[in-house]
């Protein structure tokens, strides 16, 4: 049931790509798996990250007068079981009492994750939150090299000094940022919020092994959601805290959810939490790593198109166009570039297995590292499986 398990030969034609769920199951007379079109990948992939890119601008809106960390507690608490429950209809796994430590820190850089960003376009630029999110496979990178789990090569140092220098940029060219300033607050956020996706990849792979990726992800969540509460106390408790994060909350209104936030938070949790996550785990199914992490610059795009058209609709609220700070997404965009290309590079040199989904229009290859079958029809090489030694994400 893990991604490993798909094994089998790729059949190249017009129209799609066919792979076998393995060797033996060929020799059963079990069907083959049928690989979806071009086409459809390329579409899953861009309208995951169309959805996270809108979830910036809804949030912002939703938070309006609304406690950001109770926003994200709700998100959270209800996100959870639901991924849950879809992964135990799908494999049938529940957690080995032995790993829910390994669940506490998958959960704890979640909700750092999500206590951070939620905080940040609450306090900040929507926009500019949506900026900062291609920067975490670069933190993956940067983090892999600093542990030894990646070789460090000129592209990828390049990459990491691009993004971060860009991110640089975003935080502090034309702010007029004080010390104590939500908008310097927002922007200190919205790096580590990116630091704990990258703290987060890392940590989940080794018990990946172990259980599907759905469960690790639902399971981690309902972990960052008990930690979201303990937060959400404490901060409600704290009057100082309490009105730096929610200095437009009517009074009386600490743990009141108004009808604003009711429509985000169900974008949140049927859309973003699950919707795209869904779709991103699909589309990885297909595509290689390298390829998933190229739509990550739709993110701040969608987050400029949407809160562009709802002011020019006059539909405002507390949204406000990002300045020139803006243009260091440029910077990330292009250190991401940099390691994309170099981890494609280190994969075809090192003849790794993955399937390879190219641009719209183009030819279909699968790259195969052995000869899939030997004369005596024995088992093939794992077609489906990414190499977790070589991937970033």
């Amino acid at each position: 049931k893990m991604a490993g398990d798909r094994n089998g030969h790729a059949d190249d034609d017009e129209g799609e790509t066919v792979l076998s769920s393995s060797t033996a199951g060929n020799e059963a007379g079990k069907p083959v798996e049928q690989h979806p079109p071009v086409w459809m990948v390329h579409a899953a992939l861009v309208l995951a990250q169309v959805i996270f890119g809108g979830g910036s601008v809804v949030g912002k809106l939703g938070i309006d007068k609304f406690n950001p960390i109770l926003f994200a507690f709700i998100r959270e608490g209800s996100a959870g079981p639901i991924l849950c429950i879809f992964a135990y209809l799908k494999d049938r796994v529940l957690p080995n009492p032995k790993h829910i430590w390994w669940f506490f820190w998958t959960g704890l850089f979640i909700f750092s994750n999500q206590l951070c960003f939620i905080v940040g376009i609450k306090l900040s630029n929507a926009v500019v939150g949506s900026a900062w999110q291609p920067s975490q496979a670069v933190m993956v990178t940067a983090i892999a090299i600093a542990i030894g789990r990646e070789k460090a090569t000129s592209f990828k140092i390049l990459g990491i000094l691009l993004a971060f220098g860009g991110a640089a940029f975003i935080v502090f060219y034309g702010a007029h940022m004080k010390a104590g300033s939500a908008e310097l607050a927002g922007n200190i956020l919205y790096f580590f919020n990116c630091l704990g996706t990258a703290l987060y990849v890392i940590c989940a792979k080794p018990i990946m092994k172990h259980y599907p990726s759905m469960s690790v992800t639902g399971w981690s969540y309902i972990m960052a959601s008990v930690m979201m509460a303990v937060a959400c106390l404490a901060a409600n408790n704290i009057s100082p805290v309490y009105n730096f994060i929610c200095d437009d909350c009517p009074p009386g209104s600490k743990w009141h959810v108004p009808m604003n936030a009711v429509y985000a938070l169900l974008y949140w949790i049927l859309l973003t939490s699950v919707g795209a996550y869904l779709l991103m785990t699909w589309g990885n199914k297909y595509a290689d790593a390298s390829l998933v992490l190229a739509y990550t610059p739709l993110q701040p795009a969608t987050s400029a198109i949407v809160s562009a058209i709802l002011i020019a609709a006059g539909f405002k609220g507390k949204l406000r166009e990002p300045g020139l700070n803006i243009l260091g997404v440029i910077g990330i965009f292009i250190g991401l570039a940099f390691v994309v290309y170099d981890n494609r590079k280190t994969q075809n040199e090192k003849g790794t297995k993955y399937l390879q989904v190219r641009t719209l229009g183009e030819k279909k290859d699968v790259a195969i590292n052995n000869v899939l079958h030997d004369s005596k029809g024995q088992e093939s090489s794992s077609v489906g499986d990414f190499d977790d030694d070589n991937r970033n994400i």
